[in-house]
């Protein structure tokens, strides 16, 4: 049975999960060796060598020839400057508290959706995205901490990345997803080197360059699986399931960094995954049939 464009985005969003999930640890693990900046550079300089070879079967020339230049350059931008801003609040904050906070990035989507796409936003995935966003502020307990530059930076990264997504919506309806895959991959190497100026210093040990490879790939992983998960589905079905990365970045949190993972952030985390469950399940089941009676003697 063909699967529903909401589905397979919802698939590519669930691997996006697990790239995302893999990057936080990463990017935590490389901070007392290099600063944010310079990681965000390195990472889109390896992640740009490690899909080098797909780039280059894929006709690269094609790929590069678009029909809206000015929508990749925008998305570039955008994606330089939330990796630099993410990667920021990653190191200055818990794991779990800065993933809570990118998790303002689908409702974003959700609130700019209307208008830069035009898509309709029926009242079932307003109620599953608030409550997501419910859920994620009961992991964050609101007023218990105090609001500082990481957490600014947080929210400043959501909305970038919120408004990335939606613009390689648009730029893959024009030119197709491995076409803003491949301009991104180039602008962002470009784009961040600015920051990176600031704070040069290659890495001199093999572990850290390790660490980048790894990094790279999980973030390409997320990358990719974001623009077919947006191409593929509606931006306001599709971004309540972004939302499991909460339990999945506490858990690697809590793992391999120690940090304490409270009943707070698990209760939120369960609401969030729930509302972003329901409204998965509910697409599974087609419309029609939802609305016919059902069977006598059933």
């Amino acid at each position: 049975m063909a699967l529903s464009g909401n589905l397979r985005g919802a698939l590519w969003m669930l691997a996006s999960v697990a790239g995302a999930t893999g990057m936080t640890v990463f990017v935590r693990q490389l901070t007392p060796e290099l600063h944010t900046s310079m990681i965000a550079f390195l990472r889109c300089v390896v992640g740009l060598a490690f899909l080098a070879p797909l780039l280059l079967k894929a006709d690269p020339a094609a790929l590069l020839r678009v029909r809206r230049p000015g929508l990749h350059l925008a998305r570039g931008a955008l994606v330089a400057l939330a990796l630099n801003l993410g990667f920021y609040a990653i190191w200055k904050l818990p794991v779990a508290t800065a993933t809570t906070l990118f998790f303002l990035a689908p409702v974003f989507s959700t609130l700019l959706a209307p208008v830069m796409v035009g898509e309709h936003v029926g009242a079932r995935r307003w109620a599953a995205v608030m409550v997501g966003f419910l859920g994620a502020l009961v992991a964050l307990r609101p007023g218990m901490a105090p609001i500082d530059l990481g957490a600014m930076a947080a929210v400043g990264s959501s909305l970038c990345f919120a408004v990335a997504l939606l613009l390689g919506k648009t730029a893959s309806a024009a030119d197709g997803p491995d076409s803003v895959f491949a301009t991104t991959a180039l602008l962002t190497v470009a784009l961040t080197l600015p920051f990176a100026l600031l704070e040069w210093r290659l890495p001199g040990q093999a572990w850290v360059w390790g660490g980048l490879l790894l990094l790279a790939a999980a973030s390409s992983l997320r990358g990719y699986a974001d623009i077919r998960a947006f191409a593929a589905g509606e931006a306001s079905f599709v971004a309540p399931v972004s939302y499991l990365r909460l339990p999945s970045v506490a858990l690697a949190g809590w793992l391999m960094f120690g940090e304490a993972v409270d009943g707070w952030t698990w209760g939120g985390g369960a609401i969030v995954a729930g509302a972003a469950l329901f409204i998965a399940l509910r697409e599974r089941t087609p419309r029609a049939a939802r609305a016919a009676p059902p069977p006598l003697g059933g």
